[in-house]
């Protein structure tokens, strides 16, 4: 004898979310940075380039990075691992001294200066208006891709003081996955290869 089919449905198992793709997947890039490879030129000398990439204390809007002889800052941050970046995110006082614009350049020569960002060529200029600090900025990620040093550049600000601040720079992307030649391993007894 049959069972009595049953009057409550089988729930439907939940589906897998698919994996994140785009800026989804784009993560904080601060546990990359390699900080004893990192600077900032024309800091005063209470400020610090931590002060602004390091969770925790760019949470805080009063530990700022703060130029020191004129407006210009120039922040070298130096990744342990290739990266591309999607995007960042920029907080500054709201007194003026926040950067009219950040001056990008990607893989720049070891002790690049700011003579050489007055010169060269950035990867992107971007403009920052006042009502756009802390919002998400993308960059071009074509020009992002493969980034072991990023050189920011800030040579003005809004309201034309004496010096520039900020109080966080979060920069979003991921990691480049390579192949470590060294771990390559030849697989003998291939159609085509000779003894």
């Amino acid at each position: 004898m049959k069972a009595p089919p049953s009057s409550t449905p089988t729930p439907t198992p939940t589906p897998t979310p698919p994996p994140a793709y785009g800026a989804a997947a784009m993560v904080d890039m601060q546990d990359h940075v390699r900080w004893s490879e990192s600077s900032c030129l024309n800091k005063s000398a209470r400020s610090s380039l931590e002060n602004v990439l390091k969770q925790g204390l760019r949470d805080q809007a009063e530990m700022l990075l703060e130029s020191d002889a004129d407006e210009q800052l120039l922040l070298t941050i130096s990744f342990a691992t290739r990266v591309k970046l999607h995007s960042l995110e920029l907080k500054a006082p709201a007194d003026g001294r926040a950067p009219v614009a950040l001056r990008l350049f990607v893989n720049p020569r070891a002790g690049f200066d700011f003579d050489d960002a007055g010169d060269a060529t950035p990867e992107q200029v971007l403009e920052v208006a006042e009502e756009k600090l802390g919002e998400r900025l993308e960059l071009r990620f074509v020009k992002f891709q493969s980034v072991d040093r990023l050189v920011v550049f800030i040579e003005a600000n809004h309201g034309d003081t004496d010096t520039s601040a900020i109080s966080s720079l979060k920069l979003w992307g991921a990691t480049v996955h390579t192949t470590n030649m060294k771990e390559f391993k030849r697989v003998a007894g291939e159609v085509g290869e000779v003894e």
